[in-house]
């Protein structure tokens, strides 16, 4: 399915990080061979500098590669997961619901008392500066 096409996506990023270079490179060249009064050593330091910059722009593109290629096969176990999940009968499904419920309702419970907890410490905070912050105004 989609892994069918991975490869041809990963060929076209290649192929397009390779023109992107190979642009830039002609386009440095032409620079640095405008100049007609320029001497070899400035011409050779300007092809140095481009061939610098290709070699970055090959190593951006290597470690993006690498991660899109990553992020495939991150997607190519999770369509594999998503295939294993379709097989499950429907007993198995109905078990799982009621456990994801059970566990759903505990956390709930924990975070309704967690949330009292802090909004109880908030009114206290609230009152004291509130208490303070008028005997201070008095004074």
């Amino acid at each position: 399915m989609f892994s069918d096409i991975l490869p041809y996506i990963a060929i076209g990023l290649m192929v397009g990080g390779a023109a992107s270079i190979i642009g830039e490179l002609v386009q440095k060249l032409s620079k640095a061979t405008k100049g007609k009064d320029q001497t070899l050593e400035t011409r050779v330091e300007a092809l140095t500098a481009s061939l610098t910059d290709a070699t970055q722009l090959i190593s951006q593109i290597q470690r993006e590669i690498e991660s899109r290629s990553g992020l495939a096969t991150k997607l190519r176990e999770d369509v594999e997961r998503y295939d294993q999940l379709k097989k499950i009968s429907a007993p198995e499904v109905e078990a799982v619901a009621q456990l994801l419920r059970g566990e759903l309702k505990s956390e709930a419970r924990k975070s309704f008392w967690k949330g009292v907890i802090v909004n109880f410490i908030f009114f206290i905070l609230g009152a004291v500066s509130s208490y303070l912050l008028s005997r201070i105004g008095h004074q």
